[in-house]
């Protein structure tokens, strides 16, 4: 749903987390980290709920992407609102992200803190990350499980069919997380000397 940024569950003692695709890299890694943090504080046993809750998966997430000692390390004190913006492409998280994780670890003032977020929302970073530039991660098991079915001859358009998806479908369920390919109905088959003759078009 459009409205719901993220969500984890456990399901027979797996852990499961669903991101939405429509936000910038930046933001869906704090909300991959913050759902982590759900799980690992959380357990399978507690339904995380609540202000509390919430807030602890926001600090482990905070914590897990901004570490105290690179951020203190990198960081001066009373940064500018220009250095947050050139800074946060190193942990590579959304500015406003980063604005709160300095306030958070002292670096700044209160009135420090509240004047980057006046800015950075001016600037459109209150819900998006203009100019981004950070590349969304890919899933490596995906990969890895896509490129094996190819090397064994397996087509989308198998998978899509094991699964009772459409081929489309199955490429709007992935994206994001793995590059996938649909050959087309005109594709020539391994082994067949036939081959198309083509001619320019003037």
């Amino acid at each position: 749903m459009p409205e719901v940024d993220a969500f984890s569950f456990w399901d027979r003692g797996i852990p499961f987390v669903l991101l939405s695709t429509e936000k910038t890299a930046e933001r869906g890694r704090f909300d991959a980290a913050h759902e982590l943090g759900h799980l690992v504080l959380h357990g399978e046993e507690q339904m995380p709920h609540g202000p509390q809750a919430e807030g602890e998966a926001h600090r482990f997430a905070a914590a897990l992407l901004m570490p105290r000692a690179d951020v203190l390390a990198h960081a001066p004190r009373g940064a500018s609102t220009n250095w947050i913006l050139q800074a946060k492409r190193r942990w590579k998280v959304a500015a406003m992200a980063l604005a709160h994780r300095l306030h958070e670890l002292g670096l700044t003032t209160e009135w420090q803190y509240r004047t980057h977020c006046v800015e950075l929302g001016r600037l459109g970073y209150r819900k998006s990350e203009p100019r981004s530039g950070v590349v969304r991660e890919t899933s490596q098991i995906l990969g890895k499980v896509f490129a094996t079915l190819r090397s064994e001859g397996t087509r989308l358009t198998d998978i899509a069919r094991e699964l009772h998806l459409q081929p489309a479908d199955l490429s709007d369920l992935v994206f994001g997380l793995v590059v996938t390919t649909q050959e087309g109905e005109g594709r020539q088959r391994i082994g067949n000397t036939d081959r198309s003759h083509l001619s320019v078009v003037r």
